[in-house]
């Protein structure tokens, strides 16, 4: 298991300069990787990568909203803390709806090898077994095995069942399960 602090994680600027990314992992850690996880901050309007045979699932953070125009495929508007799924093959704009940067959580799988399924949780919770995962907390105090996780912090991990414990009366934690196929 690996913990992170976004606070402290390394900034990788875009190529077209619309924003930058940290990147939370990258397994295993190649450009033919099973699956990746970011936190991206989206500036101003711009394209996405196309990726092709990966899934996406982006979840806007805070910020603003992000209009994400898919060509003839789909037409989203991004709202806080609700997951949306595409495929990286779709040629995707994103256009920031009100101009105000915005924060987003993006996940990508091989769809040939493992599937995520995202979701925001507000209690404790175990996770399924011999799966991956990350976790990323949203509000609140949680405990990940002895470590405190508080908000902008959080965990990945290959394989294993791990119980993520709320330790205050409320908040919010972004799950991600890996499954491999």
């Amino acid at each position: 298991m690996e913990f992170f602090d976004v606070k402290k994680m390394p900034v990788n600027l875009w190529r077209n300069g619309a924003g930058e990314t940290r990147e939370i992992c990258c397994y295993p850690p190649s450009r033919d990787f099973n699956w990746r996880a970011s936190i991206a901050s989206l500036a101003s309007n711009g394209e996405f990568n196309v990726v092709p045979q990966v899934d996406r699932v982006v979840t806007l953070l805070d910020g603003g909203e992000v209009t994400l125009l898919g060509g003839g495929a789909f037409r989203h508007t991004l709202k806080r803390h609700q997951p949306f799924t595409f495929a990286g093959e779709h040629p995707v704009r994103a256009e920031l709806t009100d101009g105000r940067m915005s924060l987003d959580f993006n996940l990508m799988t091989r769809r040939d090898r493992c599937r995520a399924q995202v979701r925001v949780a507000d209690r404790t919770f175990t996770t399924g077994r011999a799966r991956g995962g990350i976790v990323y907390v949203l509000s609140g105090a949680w405990q990940l095995n002895d470590k405190l996780l508080t908000p902008e912090q959080g965990a990945w991990w290959q394989e294993g069942s791990h119980t993520l414990r709320l330790l205050k009366a409320e908040g919010q934690v972004l799950f991600s399960e890996i499954t491999y196929l």
